[in-house]
């Protein structure tokens, strides 16, 4: 779990690199491009954990990601909360395909950032339609994060193959010391 979530904080990192090179402008008419690669890590590792786990991991990156990224009080918590359980939910229905998995990181990116739409129109400190938000807000950001997933779906099946590796060595290794054991009696 430790690899795991080193992995999705440098996503983070890597985020705050790509918002440095496509700032975001308030001008109404302009593109926005919001860099949710270290969601999209974190929605595909939790599909490897119990819901418990999941959400306490979503909820400690949602703390973060509102008081380091988006200046925000429990928003995004809450939302990488709501997020994790729909994973959970999810993932009894969806294999590990490269396919599969940039449907379902585009598709819960879509999700959250229309959650927080609707929070924000709620508030009421948006002022965008719904077609405005989608033309200026959404489709730029999905469209990137779409090729971005593709690369990223790559990197994590690396570091899985890597953590498989170093684990069965290490039940290698645990194997030979027993053996070593027995014959000495």
């Amino acid at each position: 779990m430790r690899m795991d979530a080193l992995f999705i904080f440098v996503c983070f990192l890597v985020d705050s690199a790509l918002s440095m090179l496509f700032p975001i402008s308030y001008a109404p008419d302009d593109f926005i491009f919001i860099a949710s690669l270290g969601f999209c890590a974190l929605v595909l590792t939790l599909r490897k954990y119990q819901l418990l786990d999941a959400v306490l991991l979503a909820g400690c990156f949602g703390l973060f990601y509102d008081f380091f990224y988006a200046n925000t009080y429990l928003i995004n918590f809450i939302l990488y909360i709501l997020i994790a359980w729909l994973v959970c939910i999810w993932r009894k229905h969806m294999t590990e395909t490269i396919f599969e998995s940039i449907i379902l990181c585009i598709t819960t990116i879509f999700v959250k950032e229309g959650m927080l739409y609707c929070i924000m129109r709620i508030m009421d400190q948006t002022s965008l339609s719904v077609g405005e938000w989608f033309v200026n807000r959404e489709f730029l950001t999905l469209t990137l994060n779409a090729l971005m997933v593709f690369v990223l779906v790559s990197m994590i099946r690396i570091k899985d193959d890597y953590l498989l590796s170093k684990e069965k060595r290490i039940r290698k290794e645990e194997k030979i010391e027993w053996m070593k054991y027995l014959s000495k009696r």
